[in-house]
């Protein structure tokens, strides 16, 4: 490892934050209301926003009411949109960083490529691409699981000689206008972005592996008045929020128990294809051969209408070769193209993007080798001191994950507040909390719609779900509402680390 630079004086404890996306975001200013002063923001990008920042494309919005999406405690009355468009959600983070000043505390440009825990100061040093290198007693990975874009690995690909694009590296500067365009995804990234492509685009090929269960949206302006009445009736719109929070986690709850919540969620699903599509064949290949909510649900008003256009194709097949012109999908079929846009997610199973060693040198990838096995997603036995923001098992099948992020972080909070007032030097999840916990979730998992057989992002190869809360997140925020001392090894710090 490189040579370490001195950690700068201050008050004790110092925190290093990684990542600066709305987990990264909600973290540091909570931090800061509770009086850590020793705080670094690393970030890998020249702008906060993460996921708002890193992805661009033509029409990508947020997919849940934005009343509930935006922090409970800045919500932001003046949204245009129920459901706003990125670029309106990216200066809403921007302006969270100013509001609260955070940009003082923020390193841009900065990679973050290690991480490892120097057991006998107690502190974690990280190493940066640049060279530039830090030492802190906590560290918050908040590095998100929607930024890293996941291009399958697809036969000829390296011999396309048109223009390849991934939704999550998008080119300003591209113009749809005349082109043949190869799709391929039909996800919810696909559901914002076909539609915009299908305005200018010659032809676009939208290749199909599985179809999604597509839910309306139902977006709409919010008027002036509707704004108005947010800024002057605060409780008004905590009423709103709490609604369509409530009305999530009955679905949720549905989800885990496979109860009849699913079978009316199918109902309008399916009611919404009847009443989109006159094609019986088309009616056909969009309908989902799996349960609802075993891959992630599309909430869309403008895919079924995209889809009927004339220059749009639905190919109800995954993409199998690239040749130099033109690409083959699973019928067989060969398709001219000269563009070939990927809408193929993320690499949602890298949780953590850089080499964390911990306690003797353990690698939390290794360790995770058989899963990501950790403390509701916060925690990992052997690796004190790291909190998770978004961490294992902490996305959602229905509501807001800005909901989990905020009790994510008051769990965080409440830990470094407890390690002020107790003098801790560390704290270390137990290896029979995480194996209890860790198991727990797994096996409701196994039992809820998650794990009734369909194969997606949710899911590892070796059948376990590392990647959602199983139940209500009411429950998550109830179990994550403090920091429990006792579910941790606890060391004392020495007098002269805490100076």
């Amino acid at each position: 490892m490189r040579p370490l630079t001195p950690r700068r004086s201050g008050r004790w404890p110092s925190v290093v934050i990684v990542g600066s996306g709305i987990g990264g975001l909600c973290a540091a200013i909570q931090l800061k209301r509770l009086g850590v002063t020793e705080l670094t923001i690393l970030e890998r990008a020249g702008e906060v926003g993460g996921t708002w920042h890193a992805n661009r494309y033509p029409g990508v919005a947020v997919d849940t009411s934005i009343l509930n999406y935006s922090l409970s405690f800045d919500p932001d009355p003046g949204w245009s949109r129920l459901y706003a468009g990125g670029p309106e959600l990216q200066a809403y983070l921007v302006g969270l960083s100013h509001r609260y000043s955070l940009r003082e505390h923020i390193k841009f440009g900065v990679t973050v490529e290690q991480l490892a825990y120097d057991e006998a100061a107690g502190e974690w040093a990280v190493d940066t691409v640049g060279g530039e290198s830090f030492r802190a007693q906590i560290v918050v990975s908040a590095t998100g699981v929607l930024s890293n874009p996941a291009i399958p690995d697809i036969t000829g690909l390296d011999s396309f000689e048109g223009r390849i694009l991934h939704s999550a590296e998008w080119d300003s500067g591209f113009e749809a206008g005349g082109r043949r365009i190869a799709q391929i995804g039909s996800g919810a990234t696909a559901a914002q972005l076909v539609p915009e492509l299908a305005e200018d685009a010659e032809m676009v090929h939208v290749f199909q592996r599985s179809a999604p269960w597509v839910l309306p949206r139902d977006d709409r302006p919010i008027g002036k008045v509707e704004a108005a009445a947010h800024r002057r009736l605060p409780w008004l719109l905590k009423v709103r929020r709490w609604r369509r929070f409530w009305l999530n986690d009955r679905i949720a709850l549905g989800f885990e128990r496979q109860d009849r919540t699913i079978e009316r969620q199918e109902a309008i699903a399916k009611a919404f294809i009847e009443r989109s599509i006159a094609d019986p064949e088309l009616r056909r290949l969009v309908l989902p051969d799996y349960s609802i909510g075993c891959k992630r649900r599309v909430m869309s008003d403008d895919w079924y209408p995209a889809l009927q256009r004339p220059n749009v194709e639905l190919v109800p097949h995954e993409l199998r070769e690239v040749r130099p012109r033109s690409v083959v999908g699973g019928d067989g079929t060969e398709r001219e193209v000269d563009t070939i846009v990927f809408s193929t997610g993320f690499r949602v199973r890298d949780l953590v993007p850089m080499k964390v060693f911990g306690v003797a040198g353990e690698e939390l990838h290794d360790a995770w080798a058989d899963g990501a096995a950790s403390y509701l997603g916060l925690s990992v036995h052997g690796f004190p001191n790291l909190f998770f923001v978004m961490g294992p098992n902490t996305g959602i099948g229905s509501g807001s994950a800005t909901f989990m992020i905020e009790a994510q972080v008051r769990y965080i909070t409440s830990a470094v507040d407890q390690m002020r007032r107790h003098r801790l030097h560390s704290v270390d999840v137990r290896r029979e909390v995480q194996a209890a916990a860790y198991d727990e979730v797994q096996s409701r998992l196994a039992g809820s719609v998650y794990g009734s057989g369909c194969v997606g992002w949710y899911q590892s190869p070796n059948g376990k779900i590392d990647t959602l809360w199983p139940g209500l997140n009411a429950e998550y925020w109830w179990r994550t509402r403090r920091f429990k001392r006792s579910l941790y090894h606890c060391r004392p710090v020495r007098s002269e680390q805490a100076a």
